[in-house]
Protein backbone atom coordinates (compact mmCIF):
# COMPACT_ATOMS: atom_id res chain seq x y z
CA UNK A 1 0.00 0.00 0.00
CA UNK A 2 1.64 3.50 -1.21
CA UNK A 3 0.98 6.14 1.58
CA UNK A 4 -0.38 9.69 0.68
CA UNK A 5 2.25 12.58 0.95
CA UNK A 6 -0.25 13.49 4.21
CA UNK A 7 0.38 10.78 5.79
CA UNK A 8 3.90 10.57 5.34
CA UNK A 9 4.13 14.17 6.31
CA UNK A 10 2.05 13.60 9.21
CA UNK A 11 4.32 10.53 10.45
CA UNK A 12 7.50 12.62 10.19
CA UNK A 13 6.11 15.22 12.16
CA UNK A 14 4.95 12.69 14.72
CA UNK A 15 8.69 11.59 15.01
CA UNK A 16 9.78 15.26 15.47
CA UNK A 17 7.84 15.95 18.10
CA UNK A 18 9.03 12.78 20.08
CA UNK A 19 12.68 13.88 19.14
CA UNK A 20 12.16 17.25 20.23
CA UNK A 21 9.94 16.28 23.32
CA UNK A 22 12.83 14.11 24.58
CA UNK A 23 15.29 17.02 23.58
CA UNK A 24 13.10 19.68 25.90
CA UNK A 25 13.74 17.41 29.02
CA UNK A 26 17.36 18.28 28.86
CA UNK A 27 17.08 22.38 28.48
CA UNK A 28 18.26 23.65 32.22
CA UNK A 29 16.19 26.51 33.43
CA UNK A 30 17.93 29.38 35.40
CA UNK A 31 16.84 29.27 39.06
CA UNK A 32 15.04 32.55 39.34
CA UNK A 33 13.12 32.15 36.14
CA UNK A 34 9.65 32.71 36.49
CA UNK A 35 7.48 29.75 35.47
CA UNK A 36 6.00 29.24 32.44
CA UNK A 37 8.90 31.18 30.92
CA UNK A 38 10.57 30.43 27.83
CA UNK A 39 10.48 26.43 28.83
CA UNK A 40 6.46 26.92 27.88
CA UNK A 41 7.37 27.86 23.82
CA UNK A 42 8.48 24.29 22.98
CA UNK A 43 5.79 22.84 24.50
CA UNK A 44 3.14 24.99 22.88
CA UNK A 45 5.14 23.93 19.61
CA UNK A 46 5.46 20.48 20.19
CA UNK A 47 1.47 20.49 20.91
CA UNK A 48 0.46 22.51 17.95
CA UNK A 49 2.90 20.42 15.66
CA UNK A 50 1.27 17.23 16.54
CA UNK A 51 -2.01 17.93 16.54
CA UNK A 52 -1.58 19.18 13.20
CA UNK A 53 0.13 15.57 12.29
CA UNK A 54 -2.46 14.14 13.51
CA UNK A 55 -4.68 16.10 10.72
CA UNK A 56 -2.79 15.01 8.28
CA UNK A 57 -2.59 11.60 9.02
CA UNK A 58 -6.42 11.75 9.39
CA UNK A 59 -6.56 13.92 6.20
CA UNK A 60 -4.17 11.51 3.77
CA UNK A 61 -6.58 8.24 5.10
CA UNK A 62 -9.25 9.75 4.37
CA UNK A 63 -8.33 10.90 0.67
CA UNK A 64 -6.44 8.05 0.16
CA UNK A 65 -8.82 7.00 -3.06
CA UNK A 66 -8.16 10.26 -4.53
CA UNK A 67 -5.20 10.04 -6.90
CA UNK A 68 -2.36 13.28 -6.24
CA UNK A 69 -1.50 15.66 -7.91
CA UNK A 70 2.26 16.91 -8.64
CA UNK A 71 4.00 17.89 -5.57
CA UNK A 72 5.85 20.75 -7.42
CA UNK A 73 4.03 22.67 -9.85
CA UNK A 74 6.13 24.05 -12.31
CA UNK A 75 9.12 25.99 -10.69
CA UNK A 76 7.85 24.73 -7.22
CA UNK A 77 11.64 23.61 -6.48
CA UNK A 78 13.32 26.88 -7.63
CA UNK A 79 10.39 28.90 -5.85
CA UNK A 80 11.21 26.99 -2.40
CA UNK A 81 15.06 27.37 -2.50
CA UNK A 82 14.39 30.97 -3.12
CA UNK A 83 12.45 31.08 0.07
CA UNK A 84 15.22 28.92 1.99
CA UNK A 85 18.29 31.63 1.11
CA UNK A 86 15.92 33.95 2.30
CA UNK A 87 15.86 32.91 5.20
CA UNK A 88 19.11 32.04 5.84
CA UNK A 89 20.08 35.51 4.98
CA UNK A 90 17.46 36.90 7.54
CA UNK A 91 19.47 34.86 9.75
CA UNK A 92 22.72 36.23 8.79
CA UNK A 93 21.31 40.39 8.76
CA UNK A 94 19.81 39.33 12.22
CA UNK A 95 22.85 38.04 13.54
CA UNK A 96 24.35 41.73 12.93
CA UNK A 97 21.52 44.05 12.71
CA UNK A 98 19.16 42.79 15.16
CA UNK A 99 15.30 41.48 15.30
CA UNK A 100 13.86 44.78 14.89
CA UNK A 101 15.99 46.57 12.40
CA UNK A 102 15.73 43.11 9.84
CA UNK A 103 12.53 41.85 10.76
CA UNK A 104 10.32 44.46 9.21
CA UNK A 105 12.44 44.15 5.79
CA UNK A 106 11.96 40.28 5.69
CA UNK A 107 8.16 40.50 6.35
CA UNK A 108 7.82 42.40 3.36
CA UNK A 109 10.19 40.43 1.64
CA UNK A 110 8.11 37.30 2.90
CA UNK A 111 5.28 38.52 1.53
CA UNK A 112 6.06 39.56 -1.83
CA UNK A 113 7.78 35.86 -2.26
CA UNK A 114 4.51 34.29 -1.14
CA UNK A 115 1.90 36.87 -3.45
CA UNK A 116 2.27 34.22 -6.31
CA UNK A 117 0.15 36.20 -8.93
CA UNK A 118 -1.41 37.92 -6.57
CA UNK A 119 -0.70 42.35 -6.68
CA UNK A 120 0.47 43.20 -3.19
CA UNK A 121 0.19 47.14 -2.69
CA UNK A 122 3.43 48.37 -1.30
CA UNK A 123 1.52 50.45 1.63
CA UNK A 124 -0.93 47.63 3.52
CA UNK A 125 2.81 45.79 3.17
CA UNK A 126 4.24 48.16 4.78
CA UNK A 127 1.87 48.28 7.30
CA UNK A 128 1.44 44.38 8.13
CA UNK A 129 5.49 43.99 8.47
CA UNK A 130 5.63 46.66 10.89
CA UNK A 131 2.86 44.98 12.62
CA UNK A 132 4.51 41.44 12.47
CA UNK A 133 7.05 42.51 14.15
CA UNK A 134 5.51 44.70 16.58
CA UNK A 135 3.31 41.74 17.45
CA UNK A 136 6.60 39.39 17.61
CA UNK A 137 8.45 41.47 19.38
CA UNK A 138 5.45 41.80 21.95
CA UNK A 139 5.17 37.94 22.52
CA UNK A 140 8.15 37.47 22.70
CA UNK A 141 9.67 39.65 24.89
CA UNK A 142 7.12 40.30 27.53
CA UNK A 143 4.61 37.04 27.26
CA UNK A 144 7.51 34.42 26.87
CA UNK A 145 10.33 36.54 28.42
CA UNK A 146 12.96 35.84 25.43
CA UNK A 147 15.65 38.11 24.64
CA UNK A 148 16.00 38.74 21.14
CA UNK A 149 19.14 39.29 18.78
CA UNK A 150 19.81 43.06 19.27
CA UNK A 151 22.72 42.68 16.61
CA UNK A 152 26.73 42.24 16.57
CA UNK A 153 26.60 45.87 15.08
CA UNK A 154 24.91 47.45 18.15
CA UNK A 155 26.10 45.70 21.08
Amino acid sequence: MKLRRDTVTGIVGLIGCAFFLFMTQSVKQPAKLLEPGPRLLPYVAITLIAMSSIALIIKGYMDRAKEEKPYFPKGGARKITKSYLMLIIYAIAMTYLGFLITTPFATYAFIHDLKGNSEVKTVPTIIISILVTAGLYAMFVYGFQVKLPAGALFE
